[in-house]
């Protein structure tokens, strides 16, 4: 009887592993689709009067599908070029496009280069640790301020990793993870769920 038992009980684990992350994602598609389609779907025209749903998301698709071949062809280059140059001509939206275009890049593309390191940090309270992305290193005036050298780190939110907070950590307390950038992304993603076998955590930054 306790052989059966296991069993079933292990079908169960298994079987909620294979559904929850399809349920997750057929829940946020299903979220994006019904705030996207109707802003979308306004703007097109209709078919005998009627708007066929899912028209606005279909159209969305195809839009960054025609971007992103566009960008990558000779032309598309030249007009992306020419679009940044005016962008970062412009005060304000200079620093909000210049921004958010490196934050998308690096979480779209999981860029190494832009994240340096995974690590933990103490936050928001004593003895709770969250996984941040170490940047750079933090400016001067910064370095003065909190009294000594300290990193600059991305700290995104769960489960939308294109938002996040920017903190400036002393070096001492930033403890880095031996993990990926990829796989750290994959852990906000699932909330925690897929954890790397390897995560050991190595000396804060200033014993190194």
């Amino acid at each position: 009887m306790q052989g059966i038992s296991h069993r079933l009980r292990r079908y169960l684990v298994t079987g909620l592993i294979v559904i929850a992350p399809i349920g997750v994602t057929v829940w946020v598609l299903s979220w994006l689709f019904l705030r996207l389609d109707p802003i979308i779907g306004r703007y097109l025209p209709t078919i005998a009067g009627y708007q066929p749903r899912g028209l606005g998301i279909v159209a969305l698709l195809a839009l960054l599908v025609v971007v992103g071949w566009a960008s990558q062809k000779a032309l598309g280059r030249r007009a992306l070029r020419v679009w940044n140059s005016v962008a970062n001509r412009v005060p304000v939206a200079r620093r909000l496009y210049s921004a958010s275009s490196h934050v998308f890049e690096a979480v779209l593309t999981r860029d190494q280069k832009l994240f340096r390191h995974c690590a933990l940090i103490e936050y928001p309270s004593p003895g709770s640790h969250t996984l941040v992305f170490e940047t750079a290193d933090a400016p001067r005036q910064a370095n003065d301020v909190i009294g000594e050298a300290s990193v600059a780190v991305f700290l995104p939110t769960v489960p939308n990793p294109t938002s996040g907070f920017l903190l400036f950590v002393p070096r001492s307390r930033v403890h880095r993870l031996n993990m990926t950038v990829e796989e750290g992304f994959k852990m906000i993603l699932s909330a925690g769920m897929a954890v790397p076998e390897l995560a050991a955590v190595e000396p804060p930054v200033d014993d190194r």
